[in-house]
């Protein structure tokens, strides 16, 4: 079995995401890159691997199979594809979002397209149990026809709403909206506005076959009042023709057959969720390499649908209508909105 070396690009969440490589037999961290002196001795020292302030540099030296770059939003992800494929690395992971803006998302897509790198954006989500059993109902029609999606969480709307974005595309099918219907408030205050993103987004999608999702990413949640007893960060219901199927990042998980009766429901916490779903999306990685049939369910080309989506609605709250789906937002679109919210 071959074994797979990876770079990791990033000392402060870094060894969190490095760690997730542990006991993965055809799978190891061979190095880290972190420009910041502290945190790359911090780093070497809890990984027990080679670090690096250049990242070519890194390259060079180690030729890993696979680069994981955990860094902020602020760093634009296009930066590390071309280098990376010109050394010889077989898959990039990229943190979310994948882009503050338009045009960052046209530098990234041009990139992949150019070396045709395989991209894996870090939605671990996908990897959790109520997701693998979502993609079983959907696939053996136990839940009959998807026609409501509820989603909703609350914090940094560049965190979260990614994520939350990530889950109702999972639920419909990854295909992409028609139409959308959106508002936003506030400029994003965090880092001093380095993040250049409204602070609140409420919007209503529909999806072919007259699916409808409301989906609302804000500082403080509206649609989680009525969860009391979870930490609200992230949540999604979604109904169907058949049943209905949940999950809550801090509470529960479930779902109801309506022609069976079959019913479950299991707690749920994410700080323990999260490294079980963490390890897995880690693993899946090998697994592409190995079989081109089993694609890494949180592949680029996906998360590019959901930045899309959000960009949609971003236009749609310019616009102050419901606009069916358009071309990407452009840049200057965007700067008119950021003007908006902040002036």
């Amino acid at each position: 079995m071959e074994t797979y070396r990876t770079a990791i690009v990033g000392g402060r969440r870094g060894v969190h995401h490095a760690r997730a490589y542990q006991d993965l037999e055809n799978m190891e961290v061979a190095a880290i890159c972190e420009v910041n002196d502290h945190r790359r001795k911090n780093a070497v020292e809890a990984l027990n691997v080679t670090g690096y302030a250049d990242y070519g540099e890194m390259l060079e030296k180690e030729q890993p199979d696979i680069v994981h770059a955990v860094t902020m939003p602020t760093v634009p992800r296009h930066i590390w594809v071309e280098p990376a494929a010109e050394a010889g690395v077989r898959a990039l992971v990229i943190e979310k979002p994948i882009a503050l803006r338009p045009k960052e998302l046209e530098l990234l897509d041009a990139a992949q397209q150019r070396t045709g790198l395989k991209i894996i954006v870090n939605h671990q989500r996908r990897y959790m149990p109520f997701a693998d059993k979502l993609r079983e109902f959907l696939s053996e029609d136990h839940l009959g026809d998807v026609h409501f999606v509820r989603a909703s969480t609350q914090g940094e709307i560049t965190d979260m709403d990614t994520h939350l974005m990530d889950l109702v595309l999972l639920a419909v099918g990854d295909v992409p909206p028609t139409a959308v219907w959106a508002t936003v408030e506030g400029g994003e205050t965090y880092h001093s506005n380095w993040l250049n993103c409204p602070e609140n987004l409420m919007a209503v999608y529909t999806f072919s076959g007259g699916i409808r999702a409301f989906f609302e990413s804000t500082r403080q949640a509206l649609g989680t009042a009525d969860f009391p007893d979870s930490n609200p960060r992230c949540n999604i219901d979604i109904w169907a023709t058949k049943g209905r199927i949940w999950w809550r990042e801090n509470g529960s998980w479930g779902y109801l057959l309506d022609e069976s009766g079959q019913q479950f429901m299991q707690p749920t916490y994410f700080g323990e969720d999260d490294a079980w779903a963490q390890q897995r999306f880690t693993r899946a990685i090998a697994t592409w390499l190995d079989d081109e049939s089993q694609p890494h369910h949180c592949r680029y080309q996906l998360a590019k649908l959901g930045f899309d989506a959000i960009m949609s609605a971003y236009r749609s709250a310019l616009k102050g209508q419901r606009l069916a789906m358009s071309p990407c937002l452009q840049d200057i679109e965007w700067e008119q909105l950021r003007t908006k919210l902040t002036s």
